[in-house]
Parts: structure tokens; C-alpha cells; sequence
């Protein structure tokens, strides 16, 4: 996330934080003649809210070690919480070809 996504953490996450809620954007399509997807995710808000606002086929995904190629960064700031993925690998029930917009 850097230092411009500290920012952005703080500040939009912190409104998100004060209505109670979480967003999660991202972009997933699968690997031609394979049976893995390239998905790109990001969430932002109130700590379990902004995960909670996944798509269920990256539960369990952020930061763990089952995927071939797996980037997860989180910023966590007292009850705000902004993630970013980046994950090549099988993930069970995702589409062929999605945009994933979640709100929590």
C-alpha cells in the first residue's frame, strides 16, 4: 500500500469506520488451460467488516502460503482496516471471468 495508502486507510477508511461499514473491490479470470484464476482484490472499512466483504473464493486466501504466487498487504490503524491481493492459484468457486464490487 505505501505511504499514499496509509492515507487513504486513514481517511477513507475511517468515514467507512464511522458508518459501520466495509468495501472490497476486484477482478478475477481464470488461466487459460489451467484450473487456476489471476485475481486482483482490495478491501477497505471497519476491520471485520472489510474483510467480511470478500468474495467467499478468497476466504482464507490473505496472506497464506496454498496459492502459487500469493501478494497480500493489510494496513490495520486502531478499528480501520485496508488489504490489497494479488493472488495466481486454484480458488474453489470463483468465476471464469468476474468483477467483484462488496459492501459489508
Amino acid at each position: 500500500m505505501g505511504f499514499a495508502g496509509f492515507f487513504v486507510v486513514i481517511t477513507v477508511g475511517l468515514i467507512l469506520m464511522l458508518i459501520n461499514v466495509g468495501f472490497s473491490i476486484g477482478l478475477t479470470f481464470r488461466i487459460p488451460k489451467t484450473d487456476a484464476n489471476l485475481t486482483l482484490m482490495g478491501c477497505l472499512g471497519e476491520k471485520d467488516k472489510a474483510i467480511n466483504s470478500l468474495p467467499s473464493y478468497v476466504n482464507g486466501h490473505l496472506a497464506s502460503n496454498k496459492d502459487f504466487i500469493n501478494h497480500s498487504m493489510t494496513t490495520t490503524i486502531w478499528k480501520i482496516e485496508g488489504c490489497e491481493m494479488g493472488i495466481i492459484g486454484k480458488q474453489e468457486g470463483s468465476p471464469a471471468l468476474g468483477i467483484h464490487l462488496g459492501i459489508k
